[in-house]
């Protein structure tokens, strides 16, 4: 004969609100554990604030200021602009409004290249490294990158000449307009410049060594200049 439940004796009772608690507990318990795995996988995959700087290996600094990075094929300028020389220690990254941004890229010769531009949305945050703490970038690559915004080349589609920014402190996408000034990292196709499109390099007397001193270009001396 079966056991009616609305008189079951109270130590059976009992036992099913003990069972309930240890499955909630267990559950938690669970939980719990998950979340702590997760948290070390991502300790293993990020670098701490405190931790001593180490160069990404796919980076490739070149002695003409420039870095190449062999993940993407892009060749980027070492220094944000308004900055040069050895560590980036002469001047000092300036903001630049967006017109004057475009044609710094558009007129730039940097280490004898002539197709330098402004960055992409990706290709601008393919320079972000994840922090335990936070985002940022390879400070030993690219030394002195302001914990501010870039400018991309990729328009803002609703606002009027206007394009994206990328914020270097918390990886945060932006836009800024006409008015607006931010910082400017130069990148180019590191394959274009070749034989077959010779208008992307400087005519081969017109190149010269980066002397690493902070000249604007057309200020080099004539010892700079590369021997035909």
């Amino acid at each position: 004969m079966g056991t009616d439940p609305n008189n079951a004796p109270s130590s059976w009772c009992a036992f099913r609100e003990l069972d309930r608690g240890v499955v909630e507990r267990l559950a938690r318990l669970v939980v719990s554990s998950l979340v702590l795995l997760s948290r070390l996988a991502a300790a293993q995959d990020c670098v701490d604030w405190d931790a001593a700087p180490m160069p990404e290996p796919h980076y490739i600094p070149i002695q003409d200021g420039t870095v190449y990075d062999h993940s993407t094929g892009l060749m980027w300028k070492q220094c944000p602009e308004g900055s040069g020389g050895v560590g980036c220690a002469m001047g000092e990254p300036q903001t630049f409004r967006l017109e004057e941004a475009r044609w710094r890229a558009r007129d730039s010769r940097f280490a004898g290249y002539a197709d330098w531009r402004l960055p992409t949305q990706d290709e601008l945050r393919s320079l972000l490294r994840r922090r335990c703490h936070g985002l940022g970038i390879d400070s030993v690559t690219f030394p002195r990158t302001p914990a501010g915004y870039f400018w991309t080349s990729d328009p803002a589609t609703y606002y009027p000449d206007s394009a994206w920014t990328l914020d270097f402190r918390r990886g945060h996408l932006g836009y800024g307009t006409s008015r607006d000034a931010f910082y400017v990292r130069l990148v180019r196709d590191a394959g274009s410049c070749s034989p077959a499109r010779p208008a992307t390099c400087l005519p081969h007397a017109e190149r010269t060594l980066e002397p690493h001193d902070g000249r604007e270009p057309g200020m080099e001396e004539e010892s700079d200049q590369l021997n035909p």
